[in-house]
This record gives structure tokens, C-alpha cells and sequence, in this order.
């Protein structure tokens, strides 16, 4: 038998089995309506990608756990019924921490489709900022960058015609959108104001501009909670879809959060999810659905 660890985002899920990994589409999110069957469906489809491959134990970092915890349980209960296998099932932010800081204290900011930044103090404390959805926060995301694009397309040169071959003839209908529902159709614009910047659009650079500034106040909160010096040279590690854009978003990033400062990653969601396989007397315990 093996273990199954499990990164389940809005855009895609990952399993991995060993040294075997398969993937499927995402789902919108625990807290969404459905939010549970979305999960399950998206679950099962990347574990049926494996070959049927036997599992005992089930660990799962899932976008919307923290505004869903009763629906994180619910994930949990329903996993064990379905392969009998101990389960254990959290944020994609915890997990997304776990592995980029290997257990040990920090903060680190997750960045995708949604934004969230969860702080570990060296005492154990932990802080969580935003994650709040698309309807109530996730600043400086890919739906919030997306929905920001959206917002300019009408009054900015080129976007317009960028919007409506991304989107379809109905891209207008999505205008100050802020939907669960279609947070992946407009993070799923981020790639094209990438190009729009790296081809010296100034009004897309300064979007990437904004939303790393939103990033770093969300980082700020987080760290502030548990008492990590915002004022000095503490460490930061970004990880999530947004971190590929290379300089776009690292550069402005940096400077919005000095004196602070991005560190690499040390190991994915993936790996976070595998030590809650491994460890109970991690300070994000209290944070860890169990079946």
C-alpha cells in the first residue's frame, strides 16, 4: 500500500503515489456551492490516472478549507469511505507552506488563481491573511489581475481585442465580476498581460506593480499576527501559478516588501502535504482536517 498526497487548486489538481504522479482540472473551491463533489470528482478523476494504484493514506491541500472547514471535514469523511484509507485534509495554503519552509517557521504567500500568506511564528503561532475568495479579497491573484484587465479594457489600447480572444464575445458580461464561478476564466488572462507587459505595455507592467503591492500588505498582515519583524530582513518564499512569471511580478514584489525578503522555495504543496502524512505536532495541526 501507499500514500497519496494531493495539491488541489482552483486550475488543476496533482497527485503523486510514490514516484508516480497523474493530474486533472482543479474545482472552484470547498467553499463553493457543490464545493465537496467539485473536489471528490477532480480527486478521483487524477488518483484514476495512477492505474489503480491501492492507497492507505490521503493527504490533501485544498483551495477553500479555510473559509469551508465543515465542508474540509466533510472532504476528509468522504475520502476514508471512498478508499478506506486514513486521510488528512487542509488548506492548499498550509500545505503550500509545509513544504516550502519544510515545517519550520516563516511566511510564505501563495499566489494563483487566489492569494493567501500564512505566517508560522518560531513559537508556533500561526497567522493566516486574505484567502478570503475572489468576492471578498484575494488581492493581487491571477482572478484579481484578471478582473483588474478586465476593468481597463474598454479605455486601453489593445486590450480589448487581447480580452475578447481570450474570453469570446461575451468577456463584457464579466466586468467587475468577482465570482467564485469564473475565477479560473478570469485569472486565465494573466498569460496574455504578461506578453501585453514583456512587449513594454506600460499599463500592464503597472498592474503587475499593483498586485504585488497587494501581495506584500497581505504578507505584512500575516507576519505582523505572529510577531515576525516586517522592519527587517525576514525571509519570505512566494510559491502558486503566479511565481512562473519570473521578474514581471518577483521585481516589484521586492521591492514592496523591503527590508523583507523572497527566498526560494525548499519543496512543493506535494511535499508539504507528505509531512502531515509523517508529523501531528506541527504548529498547523490545529488547522489539519482528519479521518
Amino acid at each position: 500500500m501507499s500514500a497519496a498526497v494531493v495539491d488541489l487548486g482552483k486550475t488543476r489538481c496533482r497527485v503523486r503515489v510514490a514516484e508516480r504522479s497523474a493530474g486533472s482540472g482543479g474545482a472552484p473551491g470547498l467553499s463553493t456551492t457543490h464545493g465537496v463533489e467539485a473536489a471528490l470528482s477532480s480527486i478521483h478523476e487524477a488518483v484514476s490516472g495512477l492505474g489503480g494504484v491501492p492507497v492507505d493514506q490521503i493527504s490533501v491541500g485544498a483551495a477553500g478549507a479555510f473559509a469551508a472547514p465543515s465542508a474540509a471535514q466533510e472532504l476528509a469523511d468522504r475520502l476514508r469511505a471512498a478508499y478506506g484509507a486514513s486521510v488528512a485534509v487542509t488548506s492548499d495554503a498550509i500545505t503550500a507552506h509545509l513544504g516550502a519552509l519544510g515545517g519550520a517557521p516563516g511566511v510564505v504567500v501563495v499566489a494563483g488563481t487566489g492569494a493567501v500568506a500564512v505566517a508560522v511564528s518560531p513559537t508556533g503561532e500561526v497567522a493566516v491573511a486574505d484567502g478570503l475568495g475572489p468576492e471578498l479579497g484575494d488581492r493581487g491573484s491571477g482572478a484579481w489581475l484578471g478582473t483588474s484587465m478586465l476593468g481597463e479594457a474598454s479605455r486601453t489600447p489593445g486590450w480589448e481585442s487581447v480580452v475578447l480572444r481570450r474570453l469570446g464575445p461575451d468577456w463584457r458580461a464579466l466586468v467587475g465580476d468577482r465570482s467564485y464561478d469564473n475565477a479560473q476564466r478570469r485569472a486565465s488572462l494573466v498569460p496574455d498581460l504578461a506578453d501585453l507587459a514583456r512587449s513594454g505595455d506600460a499599463a500592464a507592467s503597472e498592474l503587475f506593480g499593483a498586485a504585488a503591492r497587494e501581495l506584500a500588505a497581505t504578507v505584512r498582515e500575516a507576519a505582523t499576527q505572529v510577531a515576525i519583524p516586517v522592519s527587517e530582513a525576514s525571509e519570505v518564499a512566494l510559491v502558486g501559478g503566479l511565481s512562473g512569471l519570473g521578474e514581471l511580478l518577483l521585481d516589484p514584489l521586492e521591492r514592496a516588501l523591503a527590508p523583507m525578503r523572497l527566498r526560494e522555495a525548499s519543496g512543493s504543496a506535494l511535499d508539504g502535504a507528505a509531512l502531515l502524512l509523517e508529523r501531528r505536532d506541527l504548529p498547523h495541526e490545529h488547522l489539519v482536517h482528519r479521518a
